[in-house]
Formats: C-alpha cells, structure tokens, sequence
C-alpha cells in the first residue's frame, strides 16, 4: 500500500484518484497528529461489504470455505454459463 502525506495528497487527488480505479491499489492518506485515512476504488469497497455480509453469518461462510477449497482441489469444474 502506498503512502501519502495530506498536502501532497491534496495537490495530487486526480492522479491518486485514477491510480486507486486502474491499478487496484489502496493509498493510505496520512495527516500529522491525526488517523489517517485509506482511499479505495467504489468497487474495491463494495466487494469487500458484500464478502463482510456473505461472511457474516457462520453457517454460509463455512460454506463459501468449502465451495473454495473444493475449486482448489480440483473437485469443481467450470461451465461456460453463455450459449454459443
């Protein structure tokens, strides 16, 4: 994760604002004698609500663990869901 002091944050919001969306990257924004704050692409945070809201309840994430280890294993295949 990249770091960047506000003021420098500041002069280069437009430029950190499309590192986060094209490369998936996260900035930490630091401030001087205060939290700093963590600036991500809208679908990186969404994505991680949602796994939080799948996650959240202990029966479907013991689930999705064993969906994920069965692809791991080889014990899934994948179907092209589009006709041809």
């Amino acid at each position: 994760m990249r770091t960047v002091m506000f003021s420098k944050a500041r002069e280069e919001l437009a430029g950190l604002l499309d590192e986060v969306s094209q490369d998936r990257v996260a900035v930490e924004i630091v401030r001087r004698n205060k939290p700093s704050a963590i600036l991500i692409d809208k679908d990186e945070y969404e994505g991680m609500l949602e796994t939080l809201h799948l996650m959240s309840s202990p029966a479907n994430a013991k689930r999705l663990m064993q969906a994920i280890e069965d692809v791991n294993a080889g014990k899934v295949e994948f179907h092209d869901l589009i006709d041809p």
